[in-house]
């Protein structure tokens, strides 16, 4: 069994990679682009429609904003990436926004950044393959109704694409991201010399929009914070900066300026030609495709693969979180927030534990929404710009605390980033307040209380282990040379090779008492053991503990409890187990001896030994021949 699941998982994952080999798993700048900036680039498909999607509400005559906005949008990318491109020289270590605020700001902060950070990545996963579905849909409406399964699925792919490792995750991502930059980027080129030939025209759509809101700052406003979806996924490159090849902050300070020029084109460009063709967001029917099929028509090919390079770059875009997520989580887990199962690596150095549970919450938050990008959308970029600002803010502390050459420059710059972002993040939660970022608020609070509770554990768990002062020390001393009273309690039912084997070995441990036990709620089995127990004359008492609601683990517990263990009295518990030959003859039997090994643990000053007999093992055979 053991052979076949080994074979299952190295077909899947491919061969383990050594931990001495880590540095040939570093990305270049060409790997390094699809890898972490495949999010921020893909929401070119989605970011000019949800400006639209806004500005509609106020009729056609609204839509002429689009552009403006778009152009805010982007003027805003540029000063969060400069600010950014400043972190990475001054953090190497990655982290992002979690590091830089612990360091300058404090926990609490540190904490906050981090839950919006998280929940950020989970919506960035789900949005982004909704909305790849929701490209080829377009395409090919039949496969609509299927969105949720085709979503789901597509999840799962790139959760196993990043369990073989982060180099071959982005081996694979590199072609529809650099496919969808070129094809978008010539949608632009192309569409913009037809406009300027006079040769493209604007769309006739079979209504008129109805008009349910009054054209304002306030709508004005919501348009912005919905163009502001296109900034998720723009920290990815800073929390990622050991991933590249050395050296990893000039690599990735190119890779972040080269990933801000590129999606800065595509929104300004989509946004131009969706604004003088006068196109709205309908549901069936995506804004980026009505653009190709104005521009490369309706059943061309440059259309067809323009659409399935959108799916695949807004589906991979999700690696963008698969490789941010567990990174992340690992930092908090040696910081004591996270558990510590998060910092473990897998057979291909990736941090397997982070990619599962990324994945599953996701799928969980897919399935409750439908693969409705709409509905999911108020939920996104809210922890994000929350995340900017404090990381900026954090920046500006930091370059006080320096004043290194240069840093009253530097300070002002990341203030101003501050002070940018601070004002958007107010702007994305008030204007999606009660469109769903009222969920995104709860949960933030939820994580942050989450991280708490774990610190607090472990910090207790700590004091306990270890010493903290000569005085603990001499305590531990005297503690270690004592010699507390034992008792040694073996646990049966029936008399066997493995009873002898437990009896022997109570024996060894020459405790101060020394008895058996069993749980019975049948007086006839209790007086047969009785009777084989004296016929033997075994020297060892055997008590009866009675069940009559025919339980075993409570009553075993109850009674171990009864002997009251404590500091200065040590019990010894001996359970006799015995192993199956195949696993799935686990079964056939009720697991006694694991659940009251388990109920055990929680009984402070008890020690547990647990003999196990093999069966089918070659003694065994002899012992006991067919």
């Amino acid at each position: 069994m053991a052979s076949t699941t080994q074979m299952i998982k190295r077909v899947m994952l491919g061969r383990p990679i050594p931990t001495a080999e880590e540095h040939r798993t570093r990305l270049s700048k060409i790997i390094a682009l699809p890898v972490f900036a495949s999010d921020a680039i893909s929401s070119t498909a989605y970011a000019t429609e949800e400006i639209l999607l806004v500005l509609v509400a106020a009729g056609a005559v609204a839509l002429h904003w689009a552009l403006p906005i778009a152009a805010a949008v982007t003027g805003l990318l540029v000063i969060v990436a400069l600010s950014y491109q400043q972190t990475i020289h001054a953090y190497p270590s990655g982290g992002g926004s979690y590091i830089v605020s612990t360091a300058n700001l404090g926990k609490l902060p540190g904490m906050t950044a981090a839950a919006s950070l998280m929940i950020d990545y989970v919506m960035t996963v789900a949005v982004s393959v909704a909305a790849g579905v929701a490209a080829i849909t377009s395409a090919f409406p039949s496969l609509y109704r299927y969105s949720v399964e085709i979503s789901v699925v597509l999840v799962v792919i790139v959760a196993l694409a990043n369990l073989r490792g982060l180099r071959e995750s982005g081996r694979i991502f590199a072609f529809p991201t650099y496919a969808f930059v070129l094809l978008c980027g010539g949608l632009v080129v192309a569409g913009t010399i037809r406009w300027l030939m006079g040769d493209l025209h604007p769309v006739v759509y079979s209504g008129v929009p109805k008009v349910t809101a009054s054209l304002g700052l306030f709508l004005i406003l919501r348009a912005f914070a919905g163009g502001c979806s296109a900034m998720t996924g723009t920290e990815a490159i800073s929390n990622g900066v050991p991933a590249f090849k050395p050296p990893e902050s000039r690599n990735a300070s190119m890779t972040l300026g080269i990933m801000a020029a590129i999606l800065g084109f595509l929104l300004l460009g989509v946004t131009h030609l969706a604004q003088v063709m006068h196109l709205q967001s309908i549901p069936e029917d995506t804004v980026l495709s009505q653009v190709a099929r104005a521009v490369y028509g309706n059943s061309g090919f440059l259309y067809f693969a323009l659409q399935i390079a959108t799916m695949a770059i807004l589906v991979f875009a999700a690696n963008t979180s698969f490789a941010d997520f567990p990174r992340l989580s690992s930092i908090l887990a040696r910081d004591g927030l996270m558990p510590r199962q998060f910092m473990n690596r897998g057979d291909k150095l990736a941090f397997s534990n982070g990619i599962v549970g990324l994945a599953v919450l996701a799928i969980i938050i897919i399935i409750a929404f439908g693969a409705n990008t709409n509905k999911m959308i108020p939920l996104y970029a809210v922890g994000v710009f929350v995340s900017f600002t404090l990381s900026q803010s954090g920046m500006v502390v930091h370059w006080f605390r320096l004043k290194s050459d240069g840093w009253r420059r530097r300070a002002a710059m990341n203030a101003f980033g501050a002070l940018v972002t601070g004002i958007v993040s107010v702007v994305v939660l008030v204007t999606k307040f009660v469109q769903g970022a009222y969920i995104v608020f709860v949960a933030a609070i939820v994580l942050i209380l989450f991280f708490s509770y774990i610190k607090r554990h472990y910090d207790k768990v700590a004091r306990f282990l270890e010493p903290q002062s000569a005085e603990r020390l001499a305590r531990l001393g005297r503690i270690a040379l004592s010699k507390p009273r034992t008792t040694v309690v073996l646990f049966v039912s029936q008399v066997n090779e493995l009873t002898a084997r437990a009896l022997s070995l109570g024996r060894g441990l020459a405790p101060d008492d020394f008895h058996a036990a069993t749980v019975t709620s049948d007086p006839g089995s209790l007086a047969k053991l009785e009777h084989t127990w004296a016929e033997m004359e075994i020297d060892v008492p055997l008590k009866a503990v009675e069940s009559p609601f025919r339980e075993f683990t409570r009553p075993a517990i109850e009674y171990v409890r009864s002997l009251e263990p404590g500091p200065n009295h040590t019990v010894t518990v001996i359970i006799p187990e015995f192993v199956v030959e195949h696993w799935y003859e686990n079964l056939l039997h009720n697991q006694n001896a694991l659940r009251l090994k388990a109920a055990l643990l929680g009984v402070p000053w008890v020690v547990v030994i647990s003999i196990p007999f093999h069966i089918g093992a070659p003694d065994a055979e002899e012992l006991y021949p067919a």
